[in-house]
């Protein structure tokens, strides 16, 4: 998840001489990426990052010493390829920590993400940011040979005591200096010091499967006022049904139906906010034939009727 110029740039301008938060807004093709950069000490860049797109690419990414990369998701799904046949999933409360070599794009399937990021580049660290590890018992060499794995990633269920310094930080909307270097140093302590690691359960696919799940993906999503059976899917590939649904499972985090019903119900949400279409029009463009089953489905997820709901935004 190191990604584009604006990140690339930020290496090479603030080094060493981050003294307050930074905050980068990246306009992409299809969405946009906020970036908070956090002050820490001279060759560990913190950071968050609120991903809104598919894709992000990594071509003009040139920072090619060798980085040692920690992640921490509080919501959405990244793709990671982790071999050349090989993908796995970061998802909520997931941390990821290794050497992974950057690719030239990453994928998150929702459409979504936010997360932390620490990002160690030992040939930036300077004697004083060694000397406050030493201080502080961290040793990179050993948090590196504890968490390395031939795939140089390795995914953890995060434990509560880290989960709470990064959500610390994160609903903090201007946390001073002194909380997010210390908080970071806590994660690092107890990343390296922590003996009852628990490694994620996390399903892999390989090339072929997570393209067959993107492919399910873009056939159903294509025109949501239709109803596509996987069954259907599954005769024109001739694939099975229960492989098709496990390959999308495993990639976007739910089954097919309930993918896409919220996919439905958001674009309900965007429809009725941003057009004055009529609510029957609403309901057949969003896969509803029944206009009493998407109102009562609707105040289900928002907790709104739809009606209710467009009034309540003006």
């Amino acid at each position: 998840m190191k990604y584009i110029d604006s990140k690339n740039t930020f290496f090479n301008h603030y080094a060493n001489d981050l003294k307050e938060i930074k905050k980068v807004h990246t306009n992409q093709k299809s969405g946009y990426i906020d970036n908070t950069y956090y002050p820490f000490y001279p060759g560990i860049f913190v950071c968050s990052n609120e991903v809104h797109t598919n894709h992000i690419s990594m071509k003009n990414f040139n920072y090619t010493n060798d980085i040692f990369l920690i992640n921490y998701c509080i919501s959405g799904r990244c793709e990671f390829h982790v071999t050349k046949d090989k993908y796995l999933y970061m998802k909520n409360n997931y941390t990821s920590i290794g050497t992974l070599t950057i690719t030239d794009s990453f994928y998150y399937p929702t459409g979504y993400y936010l997360g932390f990021e620490v990002y160690i580049c030992e040939d930036l660290l300077t004697d004083e940011t060694k000397t406050i590890l030493e201080n502080f018992n961290i040793d990179l060499k050993k948090l590196k040979q504890k968490y390395d794995n031939d795939e140089h990633l390795t995914l953890l269920e995060t434990n509560n005591n880290i989960q709470h310094l990064w959500l610390e930080i994160h609903n903090h909307k201007n946390p001073p200096i002194g909380l997010i270097r210390l908080n970071i140093l806590k994660i690092l302590y107890e990343l390296l010091h922590e003996k009852n690691v628990e490694r994620a359960n996390s399903s892999y696919l390989t090339k072929n499967q997570a393209k067959i799940a993107k492919h399910v993906h873009d056939i159903l999503t294509a025109d949501i006022s239709k109803h596509i059976p996987i069954r259907e899917i599954s005769t024109h590939t001739s694939i099975s049904e229960t492989s098709l649904k496990n390959y999308f499972n495993s990639m976007y985090g739910m089954n097919v139906s309930d993918y896409m019903r919220i996919l439905r119900l958001k674009k309900a949400a965007e429809l009725l906010l941003n057009t004055n279409i009529s609510i029957a029009e609403i309901s057949e463009k969003c896969g509803y034939s029944n206009q009493g089953r998407f109102a009562k489905a609707f105040k289900e997820h928002f907790g709104l009727l739809p009606l209710e709901y467009r009034h309540s935004k003006i």
